[in-house]
């Protein structure tokens, strides 16, 4: 029994309203938790200070009264007490701040039910990485496909997630074992939550992984003349102080330890600060990776996809969460040299700066063949939760595609485009198989074909990368995209319009040409020239298309385009958008119908905006 396509709206919206809800409650819950520690950090304040007033009160009791053995007693226990409060003070601090971070999780995932996510970082250094897809189909910027989707929280992950919305596998087998890695991320809200509040707990300067991977790759000093170094030089020190002790050599002879512990670190000084200067900053930020990796190390997978990123951080035998802990401890201690007096005693008795140098080297020796796999899989989950959670929250509203391998084949039904609200969205169904093939679309203006052209090429890219779509049905074959629509011309490159379009032509054809299984959409094209030689050109470059066997989708209002479907029947489709006029105002239902537009509206809406008489 088939449902009516109202159903299935109301079926969809009150989905939406549940998750909506879902999201509301966590905000409820997490508020409520927050204003519940406050009260206990008011009850620690008052203990705190109650307990160290009864320590100060004893220490004072006992100058008076020496011989009263109660007050020195209460006085240790109400200076263990005040302890104990300052450190549990100091867990519900942590405690305080990641539910503040799940909270905010949560507060964000509304906003984007609501489609009001401008204030959220819109990855505009991003479209160097692919300018004319970037700009022709708004992946990077202000309310940008990137800016809908991302939730990456390491700066690893971030790049990742944009670098896969210009480019992808084109392999069958890669495209639906990411498929089943989000769907399997999409059914675990839990995990993702925890992860993106793990992940916003600790910001990066961006440049942590780097650092490390350049420590990492440094040839290593000779490691094992300075184990022999910091194990003797502590037990020598020892068995001198002893003897001092003990009367056999006089007090002053420790000058010739304490003046070698300095030469020793002085001489090693440069390489030393080279170090910790490189990791030194990035101590808080292993912590967060390790916590992060630690999080999907223990979190059961199904999907082969998300069992091989755990399996990248299980190497060698060790997890890479205790190992990145093990680094940012080593790394925290380091910084006591900051400490002028702590740095003379410690490297006094240990030389501590070569112990944890020493330590580091040892780290890299074990470590240095796969930290770059760790940061590769922790990126991939990272980038991963941003396809994850557009399915979590659209579940009554996308589908995961089929992914078809031979001949190019694209066909959907009820296709939206994810960036337009559901209750404003407008689906439309298109079906186009083989090579060569041409779709032509023609209409009036406002009536629909650049969004139609978007609605298309954002959907294909999510599936390309194994996310589902907004659509009731959808298969296509993996294919290269190349586009020409938004063209601008150049005054520092002395690029005309016509010029700069000439170039992006010429570009799509030497790429069809290596790559003949590649979708150019093209929108208005040679609009930098007369109406004659437009024609003309439009003509010779779409047949020259279609010689080099290459899949073509054109927006235009040249309707003499749409006579090509006589001379190429099997290759070439009429589409269109129509307008009607009703009491003197122009209705659009941004649907598409077969065939060559017929209606204009130009001229109609320029005598409305008093543009013309």
């Amino acid at each position: 029994m088939f449902l009516p396509l109202n159903c299935f709206h109301f079926i969809s919206n009150n989905m939406h309203s549940y998750y909506v809800h879902d999201y509301s409650k966590k905000v409820e819950f997490y508020n409520k938790e927050i204003k519940a520690l406050e009260k206990a950090f008011l009850l620690l304040y008052l203990f705190r200070l109650g307990t160290f007033i009864v320590f100060v009160a004893c220490l004072v009791g006992v100058a008076y009264l020496p011989e009263n053995w109660f007050l020195p007693v209460l006085s240790f226990v109400s200076f263990c007490s005040f302890l104990f409060a300052v450190k549990k003070d100091l867990k519900l601090v942590g405690h305080q701040q990641w539910l503040k971070k799940k909270l905010l999780v949560n507060q964000n995932e509304l906003k984007y039910f609501s489609h009001t996510f401008k204030e959220f970082y819109g990855g505009d250094e991003f479209v160097k990485l692919d300018p004319h897809l970037a700009g022709d189909f708004d992946l990077f910027g202000d309310h940008s496909l990137f800016q809908y989707l991302n939730r990456s929280t390491t700066s690893g992950g971030v790049l990742h997630f944009a670098k896969s919305l210009s480019k992808w596998t084109h392999e069958v087998a890669g495209i639906n074992n990411k498929q089943e890695g989000i769907k399997e991320l999409a059914g675990k809200p839990d995990f993702m939550e925890n992860f993106q509040a793990a992940g916003m707990l600790i910001a990066e300067s961006g440049n942590e992984q780097a650092r490390l991977v350049e420590w990492l790759k440094e040839s290593n000093q000779n490691i094992s003349k300075l184990k022999s170094l910091v194990i003797l030089y502590p037990v020598a020190l020892s068995g001198i102080l002893l003897l001092v002790i003990l009367g056999f050599i006089p007090f002053n002879a420790l000058w010739l330890p304490f003046s070698f512990s300095f030469f020793v670190v002085f001489m090693k000084k440069k390489i030393v600060d080279e170090a910790h200067n490189k990791l030194g900053r990035s101590a808080k930020t292993f912590e967060k990776y390790s916590n992060l990796i630690e999080l999907v190390e223990k979190e059961n997978f199904n999907s082969n996809f998300l069992q091989q990123q755990q399996l990248k951080f299980s190497k060698k035998g060790s997890k890479s969460s205790q190992s990145l802990r093990q680094l940012f401890i080593l790394l925290e201690k380091f910084d006591y040299r900051y400490n002028l007096v702590v740095a003379i005693l410690f490297n006094v008795l240990f030389l501590f700066d070569l112990q944890i140098y020493y330590r580091l080297l040892k780290w890299k020796k074990q470590h240095r063949d796969v930290v770059a796999d760790w940061f590769e899989s922790l990126s991939e989950v990272d980038g991963l939760i941003g396809f994850a959670r557009f399915a979590h929250n659209n579940r009554t509203d996308v589908v995961y595609p089929d992914v078809e391998s031979g001949d190019f084949c694209f066909s959907s039904v009820e296709m939206g485009h994810p960036l337009i609200p559901m209750k404003l969205r407008v689906n439309n169904d298109v079906s186009f198989c083989g090579q060569p093939k041409l779709m032509v679309v023609t209409g009036a203006n406002m009536a629909g074909k650049s969004t139609f052209l978007r609605t298309l090429v954002v959907n294909l890219i999510l599936a390309l990368n194994g996310a589902p779509v907004c659509a009731k049905s959808f298969r296509f074959s993996p294919c290269d995209i190349m586009s020409s629509i938004n063209i601008r011309d150049s005054l520092s490159h002395q690029a005309s319009y016509f010029y700069s379009e000439l170039v992006r032509i010429r570009e799509i054809i030497d790429h069809v040409k290596a790559n003949p299984k590649t979708l150019v959409v093209l929108d208005e094209i040679l609009r930098g020239t007369n109406t004659k030689d437009k024609q003309t050109g439009s003509i010779g470059l779409l047949e020259k298309l279609i010689s080099l066997d290459a899949i073509v989708i054109v927006a235009t209002h040249d309707l003499t385009i749409g006579d090509l479907e006589h001379k190429y029947p099997e290759i070439v489709t009429n589409h269109c958008f129509e307008v009607e006029l009703e009491n003197d105002q122009l209705i659009f239902d941004y649907k598409l119908k077969n065939g060559v537009g017929k209606k204009l509206n130009a001229s109609f809406l320029m005598k409305k905006m008093g543009v013309i008489d």
